[in-house]
């Protein structure tokens, strides 16, 4: 991993440490193994610091990049939309609470599409 930082050219870059995510970083001392080899301060990112109203099952580092997309997504859905929608949107309030957690639906969805048995 750190011979991709050096090669991508942000190695020096990288001020603020590295956050690792996926299912990798749920690893016992990965942490403390990136910062021996890299010398940098690492930590490990959960993807419910950027949500206002997270359920248990998005709470794993392992779904950090299903939710950094899906908020990425609401973003850029949110460039379309009023203004007075798009701060709901981006911040997660209103909206939420008058559908039932519609967070929670995406992730439900998700993780059944993810459980489902490919051979069936």
């Amino acid at each position: 991993m750190y011979y991709e930082i050096k090669n991508s050219g942000y190695e020096k870059k990288l001020i603020a440490g590295i956050v690792v995510t996926g299912g990798g970083s749920q690893l016992k001392h990965i942490t403390q193994l990136m910062e021996y080899v890299t010398g940098m301060d690492t930590r490990v990112g959960y993807p419910n610091e950027h949500l206002a109203n997270s359920s248990e099952e998005v709470t794993s580092p392992m779904y950090a990049t299903g939710v950094g997309l899906v908020m990425r997504g609401l973003i850029a859905n949110a460039k379309h939309k009023p203004n007075e929608e798009k701060a709901n949107v981006v911040t997660g309030h209103s909206d939420t609470k008058k559908r039932g957690g519609w967070f929670d639906q995406i992730f439900t969805k998700g993780k059944q599409w993810f459980e489902e048995d490919p051979n069936t």
